[in-house]
């Protein structure tokens, strides 16, 4: 049996022992031999049934391998993940979203016929108490393989790292890691990967399903968190302002324009959430503080609406937005 691992799928785990099975689940019962890949479930300090989900998994299916380890974080979890990962490429999975079962094959294949150092594909969302939507097969397409930097000239990014097929020699080189002790942890890690790309394709097909639930880290409430969560925004922006800096000379004008759309845009979802969260003010002063105020226009490829430029007029009146906040709250 060949031991060499074409696949690490790195899934980080925290409290999520009613989405878990169906991960798990749709991660094991794949079309490439178990002995081909490995599934690495990091159990950050789960409080439920989490980490003995984990160990049953382990237990009936030789590809999974579990790690327990103290609440750190989603960036700590991914990084443990990544050390122990042996695969050529490398996936990573959120323990509450799942796979299209069946994808493995088609992913890999397309990866190694065209040598790619990042293949990306499509993904559905997925809504608590809904039905989950049918993915109908999509008739195959040419392989348009490009740069990482001409890729993001010519089509939307997603922010998170799941859509996202790797060759782990890419990250090894370039040395990348997700910061610890942020949410937001792969704000930065999606467009560095990226642009560190020397190959890259979409596949063009659904493979990932993208569960929108009440009650994940970004969707919480408390105040303590939400007032984190606001730092993190802005340090995501910083973050990904960095990899603009080190990868500049790498884009044109539509891929530049595009990344810091996506980098500034941050400090819109930032003013939005402290908005509804009744902490606009504190979030303000915090802008204030590291001089980025006022706002930039977004890029209308991937913020078309109208809305986005009356946000900018309002968001850029702090008094304003911090009255409309109040009002907000008072009738919520």
């Amino acid at each position: 049996m060949n031991d060499i691992k074409l696949l690490s799928v790195v899934v980080p785990c925290y409290n999520v022992e009613g989405y878990l099975s169906r991960c798990l689940s749709s991660l094991v019962h794949q079309d490439i031999d178990g002995s081909a890949y490995e599934v690495i479930a990091v159990d950050d300090g789960s409080t439920d049934s989490t980490g003995e989900i984990c160990d049953r998994y382990a237990k009936d299916y030789p590809q999974v391998k579990v790690v327990h380890q103290a609440n750190r974080g989603v960036g700590a979890a991914r990084n443990a993940g990544l050390d122990l990962a042996q695969g050529k490429y490398l996936l990573f999975v959120d323990a509450d979203d799942f796979m299209v079962e069946s994808c493995f094959k088609e992913l890999l294949d397309t990866a190694e016929a065209n040598l790619l150092d990042v293949l990306a594909y499509h993904s559905v969302d997925v809504y608590d108490g809904s039905p989950i939507p049918l993915v109908s097969e999509a008739p195959k397409q040419d392989i348009k393989v490009q740069t990482g930097a001409e890729y993001l000239s010519e089509n939307f990014m997603q922010g998170p790292v799941w859509w996202l097929v790797t060759k782990r020699e890419i990250i090894e080189k370039e040395r990348l890691t997700f910061p610890e002790g942020h949410m937001l942890e792969d704000s930065a890690f999606t467009p560095e990967v990226i642009l560190s790309a020397q190959r890259m394709a979409n596949i063009g097909k659904v493979c990932y399903y993208y569960v929108q639930r009440p009650s994940s880290i970004m969707h919480s409430r408390d105040r303590e968190h939400l007032l984190t969560l606001l730092d993190d925004y802005i340090f995501a922006y910083k973050s990904v302002d960095e990899v603009i800096a080190k990868h500049r000379h790498k884009m044109d004008e539509s891929a530049y324009t595009r990344l810091a759309s996506r980098r500034d845009s941050f400090l819109y979802f930032g003013i939005f959430r402290a908005l509804k969260s009744g902490v606009a003010k504190e979030f303000y002063q915090h802008l204030k503080n590291d001089g980025l105020l006022p706002l930039r226009q977004l890029d209308k490829r991937e913020f078309a609406s109208k809305k986005w430029n009356i946000l900018r007029l309002l968001f850029n009146c702090p008094a304003l937005t911090c009255g409309i906040g109040k009002i907000y709250g008072f009738i919520r």
